[in-house]
Formats: C-alpha cells, structure tokens, sequence
C-alpha cells in the first residue's frame, strides 16, 4: 500500500481527531487518523460511498451521542 494517495485531512475541532481518506491504485480506499497513521481501515469506494452518504444524511449521530455518553 505505499501508492495511497492521500487527501488532505479532515480535522474537528481544533484537535487531533483528523481522519484522512486515501486511494490506492487497484481501487481500495484507505482511512486512518494521522495521529496513528500506519493503523489503517480499508473498504471499497463503495463502501466508503455508502459510510460518506449515511454521515451525511445524519444514520450515524445516535451513534456519536452514545459514545459521548460513555465517557
């Protein structure tokens, strides 16, 4: 995987929970944060696509407030 071209990251509030998404070139799309960046997630496009639409439509907010509550 030392072909990932990476996106520039995607960081919240002001902190170090910055996430990035990468491409290889057989397709594969590639996550990590940058505080850990040789800990990878792979998937599909597709099933980043779907992660990216879910997100966005608001499916995985209970699951952040849960988190939040457990801390």
């Amino acid at each position: 995987m030392s072909e990932i071209q990476w996106q520039e990251p995607v960081c919240g509030g002001g902190g170090n929970a910055c996430l990035q998404i990468g491409h290889c070139p057989d397709g594969t799309s590639v996550l990590r944060e940058t505080a850990r960046p040789h800990e990878l997630v792979t998937t599909t496009r597709e099933g980043l696509r779907n992660l990216i639409s879910a997100a966005k439509r608001g499916e995985l907010d209970h699951r952040l407030e849960e988190r939040l509550f457990q801390t």
